[in-house]
């Protein structure tokens, strides 16, 4: 059994290696991280689980999401959003179609095809957004599609996760394909939804910006009122006089406290706390870094400090360590694998076209976005990461309703999904930007 120094310091190297190459060959250093976690595991170098760093990694996403949403336009987030809820439904449907589908006909039940739905149905940005950032298309239209599409797509997954499982979990307990849903516990959950949105609202209106209540007026709305009170209750508490303490000294430590808060509190109402990371970054504007209003000689300089020191703990050390950790879960058993293999090439195949058509059409035709940005939408759906483990977890871990060949199948399909996405995005790159053309049948389809 290695120690944890040792273990540690083998990840780090390979994150170094997978840099490395990644500046060497022109590629994503995401795609290496998971290839050679997949290796090193499978050669017992690293572990597959380690508790302290798999939690480490999980603080990586919880940076790099948080580092994302700060370099985000909250204006051009709020745009992106009206244009992609269609994106989100359309994109979750058919993917949980190809692994209801795909299940049943390899002749599972409709317990094991639901969970297979469930399993292919929520988006991993993290994973496209690195990708994205790599390749320098972080600000592109096409990657606020994706990060909103994705914040809808995780909601849905986790309503759908909440309703379905409770059914699985009764039929395979009554030994039929009956059951029912737990209304309340569905009621629940939704409340929870709404009940985190709505905070995070007002704490994006009220607890960062610094406002000063004005007078009520006798004939005030509830609108004025709740506005009112709401500012005069954080007058006394502004974020961004956290930030700015002591001339910034500790700005950066702030900074990280705000998205680990933020997280906790995305955990606790059922949310990856990735997401409440990323919505705190967005509500962060650089005049929150200003040591005094009257500071014109350096207006930029305190906050692209903080954005420097912040990028590099997101994108150089610890982000990177979840995705070697990803990487790692997938140990062979060659006798399963060439069982399995048919199984899961088959079900990456139906997800990976299903996802691209169905994300890339709704981008087209709902979200109204140009061919060369909904086929990048289209790729950047396909990752799957957080909540398919999760479904994985419980399915097969702690309740044992999937089998070892069902587990081989959708951790296979799901590591496929993950590489396809660096490649897909590099390989559509030059035709997102205009350096290549592609045209078929008249239509043209590159930028």
């Amino acid at each position: 059994m290695l120690s944890i120094w040792t273990t540690s310091a083998m990840i780090l190297l390979i994150v170094v290696i997978s840099k490395l190459l990644s500046k060497k060959t022109g590629t994503v250093d995401v795609l290496w991280l998971i290839v050679f976690g997949a290796l090193f595991a499978n050669l017992h170098v690293i572990p597959e689980h380690h508790e302290v760093l798999e939690t480490i990694g999980e603080w990586g996403i919880v940076f790099v999401m948080f580092a994302l949403g700060f370099e985000e336009d909250l204006s051009h987030f709020k745009d992106g959003l009206l244009r992609s809820w269609g994106i989100a439904v359309i994109g979750a449907v058919f993917p949980f179609l190809a692994g209801f589908l795909t299940a049943r006909l390899f002749g599972y039940g409709d317990g094991a095809a639901i969970l297979w739905g469930l399993t292919m149905t929520a988006t991993a940005v993290s994973l496209t957004m690195m990708t994205l950032r790599n390749e320098n298309l972080h600000h592109s239209t096409a990657a606020t599609g994706i990060m909103t599409a994705a914040v809808v797509d995780d909601i849905l997954s986790l309503i759908g996760v909440a309703m379905v499982l409770p059914m699985v979990l009764l039929a395979q307990q009554s030994g039929d394909t009956g059951g029912g849903i737990d209304s309340v516990t569905i009621m629940v959950i939704v409340g929870k939804v709404v009940l985190f949105f709505m905070i995070m609202i007002v704490l994006g209106l009220f607890a960062f910006p610094e406002k000063v209540p004005r007078q009520l007026r006798r004939d005030a709305s509830w609108l004025q009122r709740a506005d009112f009170y709401l500012t005069k209750i954080f007058s006394f508490f502004c974020i961004r006089d956290l930030l700015v303490a002591f001339k910034g000294e500790f700005t950066p430590l702030m900074m990280v406290f705000i998205a680990m808060a933020a997280g906790a509190l995305a955990n606790y109402f059922g949310f990856h706390p990735a997401i409440g990371a990323y919505m705190v970054g967005l509500f962060l504007k650089k005049e929150y870094f200003l040591f005094e209003r009257g500071d014109v000689d350096h207006p930029d300089a305190h906050f692209l400090f903080s954005k420097h020191v912040i990028d590099h703990i997101a994108f150089t050390i610890f982000g990177p360590i979840f995705f070697v950790n990803l990487g790692s879960k997938l140990v062979f058993d060659m006798e399963i694998f060439w069982k399995v293999l048919p199984i899961f090439l088959t079900l990456f195949i139906l997800v990976f076209v299903f996802q691209i058509l169905s994300a890339a059409l709704a981008a087209r035709y709902s979200g109204h976005y140009r061919w060369h940005e909904s086929l990048m939408i289209g790729f950047g759906m396909l990752g799957r990461a957080e909540l398919a483990f999760i479904v994985i977890d419980i399915a097969f871990t702690e309740n044992h309703i999937i089998d070892t060949e069902q587990f081989y199948v959708l951790m296979f399909t799901v590591f496929l999904l993950n590489i396809s996405v660096p490649l897909t995005i590099n390989w559509w790159k030059p035709y997102y930007t205009g350096e290549k053309k592609m045209e078929i049948f008249g239509v043209k389809f590159s930028r």
